[in-house]
């Protein structure tokens, strides 16, 4: 095959993660297949390795099958599978019809800076503080910035569609509500975005090979493989059309040579030269200095990872206990509730990379991206906002999309006794107390029946609680209508735990005669 085609395999292969990604996150109908959405997100590194590390399942065989490809032909899944790689390609796409005289130079690419910082961000993940983790993933900024940028505008556009097909009578599209957004979270994201392309417009790809972890570690392995490109000296006439072209900034023309470890695999190089002196071929087992396999994988994280632990932050927020006073209401919404399926609070906010694909995914839109309330290591974690909304009791949607194992599996029989919190009542606000009105919104909402109604006064009828089968999804909270503090809310489990299953009561019986009497 003809090497020059490689870039054209290339790009096919990278427009069609890119398309199937940025769709699938978007998906404002909330119909992507859940199994399609599982394949892709497989395939992302980092989130990945961390879910691998606590349970072994589809994304463990995505890992192998990243690793696999990547010892086998470089860095091709910065170059096609990342979805912010491919974002970054078109800025640079653009930035060269634009500067049509715009040509990249060789840099050496400084590597002790980039596998100290990628030490760095997974040393916080040891210690609880995911925040830088959080802020680099490559996989979880292109996320974020299609939940929180693009993806209201998504919406919009389909409401005011639906709208005008309602008219004539076409229901196809229905008007979805649109997600209240944090200020500070869509700053974040939108300034990570001008970062991004500005690194992208005028250095090329010098976010990849200075700042993300993915990067790091795919140029550590990128040493070791079969496939490398490389640059035939005999034929070779220094003309340096490689070099121009290379966005990696990694091809050095004057000594033919190439530093693999920032070498993405874009196959630029292949199709511009005039001789065919870049080639694409075997070339010489290059020992890595570090034998990965001789340490266990966790033992190996935590050896490399001491010297710059002291550098780390501790998460300053601790979890309050369950039972306070109501006096601290205020304080109690701003703990964080962690999903279904997370096993801990802890657990969540160790892993959880930031990708907000639960939160796009989610259909009742529960999950909000949240900013200090997992403290300092955890900026932009999602959580349960019952405000907004609450958690449908059948759904493991978030269980099963999660790409790093921050939530894990579950199928509706588990996930329906996991019990994320549990149910507080303060009478005094609650409406029947304080108008003597009739009011029994949590308990018609309330999927377990932890909440029901006991007499009160005269005909009225008070919640009690049974938190033995309250799962915490909120229904109650949600559906309270006193302000600004609900009468009833949930109180966060630290840790998860397992609630009772409801008693089902047989219905009686209702006797129908045979013939109606008319």
């Amino acid at each position: 095959m003809n090497l020059k085609y490689l870039k054209k395999i290339r790009v096919i292969v990278s427009l069609l993660f890119f398309v199937v990604i940025t769709i699938m996150i978007i998906n404002p109908q909330k119909n992507f297949p859940q199994d399609i959405i599982i394949f892709f997100t497989s395939l992302q590194l980092v989130p990945s390795i961390l879910k691998t590390f606590f349970y072994i399942g589809f994304s463990t065989l995505g890992l192998i099958f990243v690793l696999v490809i990547s010892l086998l032909f470089g860095r091709v899944y910065c170059s096609s599978i990342c979805p912010l790689g491919t974002f970054q390609d078109i800025i640079i796409y653009i930035s060269r019809k634009i500067k049509k005289k715009k040509k990249y130079e060789y840099q050496k690419p400084n590597y002790l800076f980039h596998y100290s910082f990628t030490i760095l961000l997974f040393s916080g993940v040891l210690l609880g503080f995911t925040s830088l983790l959080n802020i680099f993933e490559p996989y979880s900024i292109y996320s974020r910035t299609i939940t929180n940028l693009v993806e209201p505008g998504f919406i919009l556009i389909n409401n005011i569609i639906a709208s005008l097909l309602e008219k004539i009578s076409i229901y196809n599209l229905f008007n979805i509500p649109l997600r209240n957004t944090n200020a500070l979270i869509f700053f974040l994201s939108s300034f990570l975005l001008v970062v991004i392309v500005y690194l992208s417009y005028y250095h090329g790809r010098l976010f990849c090979n200075s700042f993300c972890p993915a990067g790091a570690i795919l140029g550590l392995i990128s040493r070791t493989s079969i496939l490398k490109i490389a640059i035939n000296t005999k034929t070779c006439t220094e003309c340096g059309a490689c070099e121009k072209v290379c966005k990696a900034n990694c091809i050095d023309s004057e000594t033919k040579k190439i530093n693999y470890p920032a070498c993405i695999s874009c196959f630029n190089c292949l199709k511009v030269c005039p001789t065919d002196a870049v080639i694409y071929n075997k070339t010489k087992y290059l020992e890595l200095k570090v034998n990965l396999s001789e340490t266990p994988r966790r033992n190996f994280l935590k050896s490399a990872m001491m010297p710059v632990i002291g550098m780390l932050v501790t998460e300053i927020n601790q979890l309050e206990k369950n039972q306070v006073e109501k006096s601290n209401y205020f304080k109690i919404k701003k703990l964080p509730i962690s999903p279904p399926g997370s096993q801990s609070i802890k657990h969540f906010s160790n892993l959880c990379t930031a990708c907000h694909l639960c939160v796009s995914a989610c259909p009742t839109q529960v999950l909000y991206p949240t900013f200090f309330e997992y403290g300092l290591g955890g900026i932009l974690q999602p959580s349960m906002n019952y405000t907004a909304s609450y958690c449908n009791y059948d759904c493991t949607i978030c269980c099963n999309i999660c790409p790093t194992g921050a939530i894990l599996p579950q199928n509706q029989e588990n996930k329906k006794l996991i019990q994320i919190g549990k149910a507080e009542f303060y009478k005094y606000d609650c409406v029947v107390v304080a108008k003597e009105k009739e009011c029994a919104a949590c308990s018609e909402h309330c999927p377990t029946k932890a909440v029901y109604m006991v007499p009160y006064k005269g005909n009225l009828k008070i919640p009690e609680l049974n938190n033995d089968i309250c799962i915490g999804c909120g229904a109650c909270e949600h559906a309270c209508p006193t302000t600004p503090r609900k009468a009833i809310y949930i109180i966060p489990n630290a840790v998860h735990q397992k609630a009772k299953k409801p008693e089902i009561k047989k219905q009686e019986q209702i006797e129908i005669p045979e013939q109606f009497p008319f």
